[in-house]
């Protein structure tokens, strides 16, 4: 799994793009199979909540930080710059653009949506939060990975 020392930049660099793009898009499928779980359980999160749900919201809220992070940055950290900045062309600088500008409007929307339904019916602030953050999250994952592998599909 891991990418052997050896080799140029350019090959170190090339293996972790392709790899970047698998984690992301394993990470956006397991991260939306983790709500069906939680939405199972939203039920009882209205009741005092147990250590057991707090370690699940704790989980939640760090898998989302590390996934934007992610996003936000390529990840490599621990890589030389020469890697670094191979992995982080103006191609996928125009791809995380693009897919931020998407997580943008999907939150505004969301945020509008939610705000007209309010007007018919009660919606608890947690549970607001807890679908924004899942699309604000999702939503830009998705479409870089999306942009990513169409961009090596086209070589």
């Amino acid at each position: 799994m891991f990418v052997k020392p050896g080799g140029s930049p350019a090959e170190i660099a090339e293996k972790l793009q392709a790899r970047r793009v698998r984690i992301m898009r394993v990470q956006a499928v397991l991260f939306v199979a983790w709500q069906a779980a939680f939405i199972n359980n939203l039920r009882g999160l209205h009741s005092p909540l147990r250590t057991v749900d707090h370690l699940q919201l704790s989980g939640f809220a760090v898998w989302a930080a590390a996934l934007m992070m992610l996003l936000a940055t390529g990840g490599g950290w621990w890589r030389s710059r020469a890697v670094r900045e191979i992995l982080d062309d103006e191609v996928t600088r125009a791809h995380r653009a693009s897919a931020l500008a998407w997580g943008y409007w999907t939150l505004a929307l969301s945020a509008l949506g939610l705000y007209l339904a309010a007007q018919l019916v009660t919606i608890p602030a947690f549970e607001s939060a807890h679908g924004l953050l899942t699309l604000g999250v999702l939503v830009p994952t998705l479409r870089f990975v999306f942009l990513e592998r169409r961009s090596e599909r086209n070589g």
